[in-house]
């Protein structure tokens, strides 16, 4: 098992011993750091015991600079990895003649998260540290192509980054792509170099991919980075869009809290703005090979299988004409015969007075006959005994 790898770090601001082990967190690699404030107590730690890389600061106060105790390291132990990262304030980039022959890897802050990242891994394995400093290849960078950046509404964002601005009372914020374009910006934009400020964010969009896949989940991130003339906070918005909060650097790393509730806040609102595709990564087809493409030119022959024909008997069609359906016959009734029926009487219908079958259809003759027929039964009426003795009433 290779043993665990020293780090020192050498700066009096002690900046640079937060932005390493913050490194080292991201790559998940084990480390013994060991911090110090200036290149004579650095001299005395590595002869005290070796390390494999030192990370400092240009200016390190009167006694020292950056550059003369890289190279008091590199002539005492030229194995050790050495990278100076300086401050905002210093020099963005060195004369190529000067890096061409350093033994040390200058960086400049804010330093981009995936460069300063490959720097370290390969310093921690032994490889070109110089290498580790160029981008990575153009097919490289095809192989993380995720599609397009979905359209956001730029008029309606702009209110929650001002209600932001206002609630954090930050000098500035900026809206940006995964694909390094300004959305938007609010505030005193122009004290931050927003391009470069952009650029810097570009490596977060593979992170932010990769974490979400390692703690699954529609994952949101917040990073600090911590200045002497500025702070920044960086919000991720989905997948897609980061918004970097800058405020100035005295102050900076008190607004932790703030930052949290209503930064997180605001990139929900524009994570709503931009529905489900705020979270959908939708990578592009990779490219052919050269010999499958010209396969893929080529017309396939298609593949014929000859299988025996198996013969189905339809039933035959009937297109004559067809019959009328016949209705069911209804059962016959008959009526039942009457019994001792005497037939004469209809010999005796001749016999019988119609002169008063008019009455019958005249109603003034037919209330005389109700009248007449209501008379007679008062005069039949049945007393108490009679109905007794004729069983119509209980004894």
């Amino acid at each position: 098992m290779a043993p665990t790898p020293r780090i020192l770090t050498v700066d009096p601001t002690w900046t640079l011993a937060r932005i390493v082990r913050g490194a080292m967190d991201l790559i998940d690699r084990a480390s013994i750091q060991i911090d110090v404030p200036s290149g004579p107590e650095a001299l005395e730690e590595i002869q005290r015991g070796g390390v494999n890389l030192v990370v400092t600061d240009l200016e390190l106060g009167s006694e020292m600079k950056g550059f003369e105790l890289a190279l008091r390291i590199s002539q005492s132990v030229p194995s050790t990895a050495i990278i100076i990262l300086a401050d905002v304030d210093d020099p963005d980039e060195l004369d190529a003649e000067i890096i061409e022959s350093s033994p040390f890897v200058y960086l400049h802050r804010p330093v981009e998260p995936q460069q300063f990242a490959r720097v370290l891994l390969a310093a921690l394995d032994g490889k070109d540290m110089k290498e580790a400093l160029k981008e990575p290849t153009a097919a490289a960078q095809a192989a993380h192509d995720f599609g397009p950046v979905p359209a956001l509404d730029v008029n309606v964002a702009q209110s929650i980054v001002d209600s932001l601005l206002s609630d954090l009372g930050a000098m500035a914020i900026v809206l940006t792509t995964r694909a390094g374009d300004v959305l938007l910006g609010r505030g005193a934009v122009g004290y931050v170099n927003n391009e470069r400020l952009s650029k810097a964010l570009m490596p977060m969009v593979m992170t932010n991919i990769e974490f979400r896949e390692l703690v699954g989940g529609q994952a949101s991130a917040l990073q600090f980075y911590d200045g002497d003339t500025y702070d920044v906070f960086v919000l991720s918005v989905g997948m897609h869009h980061f918004m970097s909060v800058v405020f100035d650097g005295q102050i900076g790393s008190r607004q932790f809290g703030a930052v949290s509730r209503y930064g997180r806040r605001a990139a929900e609102d524009l994570i709503a703005l931009l529905g489900t595709s705020a979270w959908t990564i939708q990578p592009a087809a990779p490219a052919a090979i050269e010999g499958e493409e010209r396969l893929s030119r080529k017309k396939a022959k298609p593949i014929v299988v000859e299988e025996e024909a198996q013969v189905i008997e339809l039933a035959k069609a009937d297109f004559g004409p067809k019959e009328e359906a016949k209705p069911a016959e209804s059962e016959k009734l008959f009526a039942e015969p009457i019994k001792d029926l005497d037939m004469g009487i209809f010999d005796q219908l001749g016999k019988l007075d119609l002169t008063q079958a008019d009455d019958l259809f005249d109603p003034e003759k037919l209330g005389e006959m109700a009248q007449q027929q209501q008379e007679s039964r008062k005069g039949s009426a049945l007393d108490y005994d009679q109905a007794v003795q004729l069983g119509l009433l209980p004894s």
